[in-house]
């Protein structure tokens, strides 16, 4: 089939979609989910996925199967990394005259925070100038160390110097706004480290320097209730299938992320299962699943264990909820990573396109791969994997990502835009090369815009052939990096900083200075795509070709590149050869 033909069949699977959807119903389930603090590790988690569970036993068609199974933070693997239990019970800041609640703040306490023995002070310091490194913290033992850095290495670094306590705040939220930070520590160093953590709005940092803070919180850092994973399905339960998954977990109210996700995957399997009962759209060739579970931890479970075996391809919803304007960035399709290219994003976009277009909406950009939530872990593991996501988000990871913020007409979209590339995928649709064309064609714009011609050359050459298109251009003459080295053995993909820190502290903070003193998408290229395009078979210079051509020149450093990679090494993390 031509993409005529593939857009056709989507506009159909999305006129007979339309007949059964319901804004309401859309925005009860959103509301529902946000009732829940759902921080991994606590009992808000499982109670908001039992809802979840709930509501799709309660509402969906006769052909949806639901099952909730839960696991330990033990199954989590290494690489991704099972945070403590957690429960927190109530917390207050005192910054001068200014008191903060967690009643009404429900950000206040960075995830995973150990409590105090009731009220402790100290006098605010701000380590933002390097932080990374810990000879910046020398000087502030006994006091409480304010601070922008990674959450992780910042505590780390806090309580091997003696602070009393560590606030830390987002320099790109709004000013008034409390933003969502997580410490992630593991069983063993929950039960080392206890000073607390909070967070506080860019309002009260911009003169605490020298002032007093006092801290409260009421918390337990033992407590395990576990981790869920709520799947349903459509078709056998032992044929594999295309999936999609949304992360269900992050704390109240938390509304574009991820209950928009969330509530869009709920939507889009009530509307697929009905329609499948009526007969107005036909039963899925292969078994269609969709996947709700914690951020990472979950979804590595969930792939690797439970569904090993059953999953073929992953349409991730990871904020779906906001319309574009007054801070917030564009919906966009991301484009599954170079190494593993398949048809999900093909058919998020040509689904989405139908979608769009039926409700009167703008159509999703095109964007090359970038990591940052459970599309990462299905790549990690050698699965196609696509993204739907708006960014930016003017109120992300705060206490100011409420429902009031959500166009439910929005969320009705991206459920149409799922379902629709999931009843596709299960028969092998859409014919992948239109989109990839369109992948190219807009990078290869992107590069010309920014003025960078040899990334533009190398999206339009080397990056076309790469998902098995004719080249568009010659390889630029001017691009000759060098690097023979090969990945000889490497974890699926390195999940966050604290990992390479909990075996090198020393190598986090370097590879964390290269990260920060780089341009924005050095995080995506060096820690994912560039691990993900390695191996026995690629050396650097040919991960690095790739990774200019998704990026572009300015973002990738074949230098940098292996400056990471040795880092990793001497972590014992990858084996270079």
């Amino acid at each position: 089939m031509g993409v005529l033909e593939d857009l056709g069949e989507a506009s159909r699977i999305v006129s007979a979609a339309m007949r059964l959807a319901s804004e309401h119903r859309v925005i009860r389930y959103l509301t529902g989910i946000t009732r829940y603090s759902r921080i991994q590790g606590t009992v808000g988690l499982l109670d908001a996925a039992k809802y979840v569970e709930d509501v799709l036993l309660q509402d969906a068609g006769e052909s949806l199967e639901v099952e909730m199974v839960k696991f330990g933070g033990t199954n989590v693997p290494d690489w991704v990394g099972g945070p403590t239990g957690w429960a927190l019970e109530s917390a207050e800041v005192r910054v001068g005259s200014v008191e903060l609640r967690l009643d009404a703040h429900p950000t206040l306490v960075a995830a995973h925070s150990p409590p105090t023995e009731g009220w402790i002070s100290g006098e605010a310091v701000i380590v933002d100038r390097n932080w990374w490194r810990p000879e910046q913290y020398s000087n502030v033992k006994g006091k409480v160390v304010v601070s922008s850095g990674n959450p992780y290495l910042v505590y780390r670094f806090s309580v091997e110097a003696g602070a009393a306590a560590v606030a830390l705040y987002s320099p790109s939220a709004p000013e008034d706004a409390v933003p969502y930070k997580g410490l992630f520590l593991s069983r063993s160093e929950a039960q080392r480290w206890t000073i607390p953590a909070v967070t506080l709005p860019r309002s009260l940092v911009r003169d605490i320097e020298g002032k007093t803070v006092s801290i409260r919180v009421d918390a337990d850092v033992r407590r395990d209730p576990g981790f869920p994973i709520v799947v349903a399905w459509i078709g056998d339960r032992n044929r594999p299938g295309p999936a999609a998954v949304a992360h269900i977990c992050h704390p109240t109210p938390g509304a574009n992320d991820n209950a928009s996700g969330s509530a869009a995957l709920m939507e889009a399997a009530m509307m697929l299962s009905r329609a499948v009962d009526s007969g107005t759209i036909a039963q899925p060739e292969q078994t269609i699943r969709f996947i709700w579970t914690a951020e990472y931890t979950g979804s590595s479970v969930a792939l690797l264990g439970h569904l090993k075996g059953l999953v073929t391809e992953v349409i991730n919803l990871d904020m779906v909820g906001v319309e574009e304007g007054g801070g917030n960035g564009p919906l966009r399709v991301i484009a599954s990573s170079a190494s593993v290219p398949g048809r999900a994003d093909a058919a998020l976009y040509i689904a989405s396109w139908a979608a769009s277009r039926a409700m009167g909406l703008r159509r999703p950009l095109i964007a090359p791969y970038e990591s940052g939530s459970d599309h990462d872990i299905a790549i990690a593991y050698g699965l196609p994997a696509t993204m739907m996501n708006q960014w930016p988000d003017e109120a992300y990871h705060t206490d100011m990502d409420d429902v009031n913020r959500i166009s439910r007409r929005q969320v009705v979209m991206a459920s149409l835009s799922t379902l629709t590339a999931l009843h596709m995928l299960s028969r092998g649709l859409p014919d992948p090369n239109y989109f990839r064309s369109r992948l190219v064609e807009e990078i290869t714009s992107m590069r010309l815009v920014e003025g960078d011609e040899v990334g533009a050359a190398l999206a339009a050459s080397a990056l076309a052939q790469r998902l098995g298109l004719q080249p568009m251009a010659q390889p630029p003459s001017e691009w000759s990096p060098q690097g023979d080295e090969r990945l000889t053995s490497r974890p699926p993909a390195v999940a966050s900083i604290a990992y390479v820190a909990r075996r090198s502290p020393d190598a986090a903070s370097r590879i964390e200075e290269i990260l920060e003193r780089s341009e924005p998408m050095a995080r995506s290229a060096y820690l994912y795509e560039g691990l993900f395009l390695m191996g026995p078979q690629a050396t650097l210079k040919e991960a690095v070709t790739i990774m200019a051509a998704e990026y572009g020149t300015r973002n990738v450093s074949a230098d940098l590149f292996r400056q990471v990679l040795q880092l990793l090494a001497d972590s014992k993390i990858v084996e270079l050869g």
